[in-house]
């Protein structure tokens, strides 16, 4: 199952807007037909995460981002397993968990 809802744009200012939670994201490039999944993580902080990718990024390209709340650690690892085998991004071509 894709990201649910909107994509934001990966940029300093939308960055200072996320919330200090648990959860998973994705960094995408957008295309003329929509997005195209570049990497998928987790992460304690989504904010403090997605901050440090903003300042070195895993993959160059990012336009914007997908980002799930979710608390539990465990569930955060199931879903980011579950995108990874989605999406495929050539970001995470080295998972290994």
């Amino acid at each position: 199952m894709p990201f649910s809802g909107n994509a934001f744009r990966f940029d300093s200012a939308t960055l200072d807007t996320v919330y200090e939670v648990g959860g998973v994201y994705g960094l995408f490039q957008q295309t003329m037909t929509g997005y195209l999944c570049l990497y998928v993580g987790l992460s304690d902080n989504l904010r403090r995460r997605l901050r440090e990718h903003y300042n070195n990024p895993p993959v160059s390209g990012c336009t914007h981002f997908f980002g799930e709340a979710i608390s539990n650690a465990f569930e955060r690892t199931m879903r980011e397993q579950a995108l990874i085998r989605e999406f495929n991004p050539p970001g995470n071509v080295h998972y290994t968990r």
